[in-house]
């Protein structure tokens, strides 16, 4: 099957956010915010819990304690963070909003669906449609762990880097979902079958999930102008 839509080789991954502006699809308007354009790292969520004064968080793979500090392992700096509940990300989402005056939070499985497809409606996959034959060189997938870095695979069409693969990206709670259970989206590294990289895929877990499969991604509302 040929990959017909490839967004935005080589052109690196300069600044946090990306733009999802305003558009049409067959579901509606949708867009409107801006979006991280790689997931949290372990070195800005490690800053998180120091700044913060965090002293609850437990050792991970990927964040050790040194006293009442933590600090990243080696060579996990760069990695996207993991091992974090729906709660933790959304504690990092407040201190984030609290730092810079501005509205941040998880996004809702609907923002985070319409990003994921980078402007192309209807598209199954962040980079277009069909699997491409070679999942290895679209996103980490059936792999031993997530990527070394964020960004290593080619954007969507938005900017947005490991949209699939890497890890599964915590939404926002959603109504149709029972009491104690939360959803992630993208898939994971540790994902087998291809179905699991599309962008309609929900993953269903307990709210108080921590494993390296599980990670995020923030949204940062727009400021809208009277």
């Amino acid at each position: 099957m040929t990959v017909i839509f490839l967004g935005l080789a080589g052109a690196g991954h300069a600044g946090e956010w990306r733009a999802i502006p305003r558009h049409e699809t067959r579901n509606g308007e949708a867009g409107g915010y801006d979006l991280g354009a790689c997931e949290v790292t372990v070195a800005q969520f490690v800053a998180y819990l120091n700044r913060a004064g965090r002293t609850d968080f437990p050792e991970t793979a990927q964040i050790r304690r040194r006293g009442q500090r933590y600090a990243a392992r080696r060579g996990m700096k760069r990695q996207a963070v993991a091992e974090v509940t729906p709660a933790d990300a959304e504690a990092y989402c407040r201190w984030r909003a609290a730092e810079t005056g501005r509205a941040i939070r998880l996004p809702t499985e609907r923002e985070w669906e319409d990003a994921a497809r980078g402007g192309v409606d209807g598209a199954p996959y962040p980079w277009g449609w069909g699997d491409g034959g070679d999942l290895a060189s679209l996103a980490q997938f059936r792999a031993g762990q997530p990527a070394a870095r964020g960004g290593t695979f080619i954007a969507n069409g938005f900017g947005l880097f490991d949209m699939a693969g890497n890890v599964a990206e915590w939404c926002a709670p959603s109504a149709d979902l029972p009491a104690g259970q939360r959803v992630a989206r993208g898939g994971s590294w540790a994902e087998n079958e291809p179905a699991a990289l599309t962008v309609t895929n929900r993953a269903f877990f307990r709210e108080d999930y921590r494993d390296c499969d599980a990670g995020f991604r923030l949204l940062r509302e727009w400021k809208e102008t009277p």
